[in-house]
């Protein structure tokens, strides 16, 4: 069994390494407007515009390559080390029913729980990255552009403003890379429209096979002790908004009948909605549930600790929070951080000086909100959640020193 902290652990270099991705691409488009943007002979610009555009497509491509490549990589080290630390949990249970426990090495069954559960995640992995854009809006809609259609509409929407004299190069540059850092890399569903960030698209990605990869070895373990009783994982901040399955502090960390038969425990499925995506183990769940046998296994938590398992309400600038609903702010801030850091990279790539100052200011205000709110919340600062790989030590500095200027 692996905790729903340790769950939650997993996805976070994938996300690291695919942000790097997203902002290697701003910073690429970036340069490649500022280079080609004031070009107005139009015999001039479609030759470099070509060019720009061949070249940026190798680039990505060698650049989503060696992202895919890292990735796979770690898929198989921290999914056969997750399967391990899984199967080595229960090791007690199995001794206490005098069977043999378990090992990754000698189960076939297991190896293919592992195996299957890495090419699922590779296989998601490699398809988002084939399916990347960004999404702009025009007369109020939401448009989804390829990767390679964004390179050419932005160089060509810059060079057009340009040329006819609807803005200076400056403006035409500063709206071509600004638009491209708000949206963010994406992940689109060209048939249905439906767009992720990429990373929440990495993050669901990763926690999904690694999730069912580890409820699999779970079922396992309840299959061999041939128990109908489990019991559901707990952890603080769990969603606790909406009635019925939704509100998954109400039903974690109880002990649950399987097949929904016993008179003494409550069915799995029908409380907890286990199997539905708004329910145990679904969207972005981080449950699961896991063998006890009654009379032998104690539960994790007492339902007075189940009860108080949050930390108390806090107020903050005349608004009361939830534990949940002060970590969905902080989740908020960080994003808003990241953002502007993505526009830091896209200013400074452009050349872009006055713009990437009003970015730091910004940030500096986001900054000191981030600090305050989780100061008073009682929160861990989550640095690596608003990292940007490509927003370096010297961009940190320059708008460092830019947010103090202009004090």
């Amino acid at each position: 069994m692996l905790t729903p902290n340790e769950l939650q652990e997993i996805p976070k270099y994938f996300v690291s390494l695919f942000q790097s991705l997203e902002d290697f691409v701003i910073a690429d488009i970036a340069r490649r407007i500022a280079k080609v943007g004031n070009i107005t002979d139009m015999a001039e610009w479609q030759l470099i515009r070509a060019e720009e555009v061949g070249i940026a497509d190798k680039v990505i491509k060698r650049k989503i390559a060696e992202t895919l490549g890292i990735s796979f990589e770690t898929v198989d080290k921290l999914f056969e080390e997750s399967a391990i630390k899984s199967i080595e949990s229960d090791s007690a249970l199995y001794e206490h029913a005098k069977l043999t426990p378990i090992h990754l090495n000698s189960s076939e069954e297991l190896k293919n729980y592992v195996s299957s559960a890495k090419e699922q995640t590779k296989g998601k992995l490699k398809n988002m990255t084939g399916t990347l854009g960004f999404c702009t809006i025009k007369k109020g809609r939401v448009i989804s552009k390829k990767l390679t259609d964004i390179y050419i509409e932005s160089l060509d929407l810059a060079q057009f403003q340009v040329s006819t004299g609807v803005l200076d190069y400056k403006t035409a540059v500063k709206k071509a890379v600004k638009r491209l850092a708000d949206s963010g890399l994406r992940f689109i569903d060209y048939e249905t429209g439906w767009t992720n960030r990429i990373d929440v698209a990495t993050r669901r990605a990763v926690l999904t096979g690694v999730n069912q990869m580890s409820q699999n070895i779970n079922n396992k373990v309840i299959d061999d002790l041939d128990t109908d009783i489990v019991e559901v994982t707990a952890h603080s901040g769990a969603r606790c908004e909406g009635a019925g399955i939704k509100n998954h502090k109400k039903w974690q960390g109880k002990w649950y009948s399987l097949s929904g038969k016993s008179t003494k425990y409550p069915s799995l499925r029908a409380v907890t909605g286990w199997g539905q995506g708004d329910g145990l183990g679904g969207w972005n769940c981080s449950h699961q549930f896991h063998a006890v046998v009654p009379g032998i296994s104690v539960p994790a938590y007492t339902k007075e600790q189940l009860k108080n398992i949050d930390p108390p309400d806090i107020g903050y600038k005349g608004r009361t929070y939830t534990h949940y609903q002060a970590l969905q702010y902080q989740r908020k801030i960080e994003t808003a951080m990241r953002q502007t850091k993505r526009q830091l990279i896209a200013y400074e790539s452009a050349g872009l000086k006055d713009e990437f100052t009003n970015a730091s200011i910004k940030l500096q205000r986001q900054k000191q909100e981030y600090r305050e709110f989780s100061k008073v919340a009682k929160l861990r600062l989550q640095n690596d959640r608003h990292q940007v790989l490509g927003y370096n030590k010297s961009i940190s500095q320059k708008a460092v020193y830019a947010g103090k200027k202009e004090k």
